[in-house]
């Protein structure tokens, strides 16, 4: 959506979270809390029906998952910026940060990144408008 926090045209804000946590084996981040059939406290499904005890069964499946979310969060706000300018661009004036903050990540660790960034960024250009993108969430599921 744009304008959004995160938006920009080149990648999704949370495919840049599916990234980080793939790379860093985060298993309880907000891909981890989905797949566990938690909503990582934001997204809502399209094909079930929302009654009072499906939003019971999720705020139980949330409360125990997620517990890596703030991580994700912190591996995506240093590695996006730092993607985009290591592509020659800057992030759009209503992306939260404009300078990346500090970063403990390794310049091996950066570049794997950029080349799964690069990779999902491609195929995300090329899908038109009703057109979709399918990516696989590695970490295990719910039963």
């Amino acid at each position: 959506m744009d304008p959004a926090p995160g938006y920009s045209d080149l990648i999704p804000h949370d495919l840049v979270h599916l990234v980080v946590e793939e790379e860093f084996d985060l298993k309880q981040g907000i891909f981890g809390s989905l797949a566990a059939g938690g909503n990582a406290g934001t997204f809502v499904p399209t094909d079930e029906l929302r009654t009072k005890a499906w939003a019971r069964q999720v705020e139980r499946r949330n409360r125990s998952t997620g517990g890596e979310m703030e991580r994700s969060e912190d591996l995506a706000a240093q590695v996006y910026p730092r993607w985009l300018r290591h592509r020659g661009h800057l992030p759009g004036s209503h992306y939260v940060r404009q300078d990346p903050p500090p970063t403990d990540l390794s310049g091996r660790e950066l570049d794997r990144v950029y080349v799964r960034l690069d990779e999902l960024s491609q195929q995300w250009r090329a899908v038109d408008v009703g057109e979709s993108i399918t990516v696989e969430w590695p970490g295990p599921e719910r039963a």
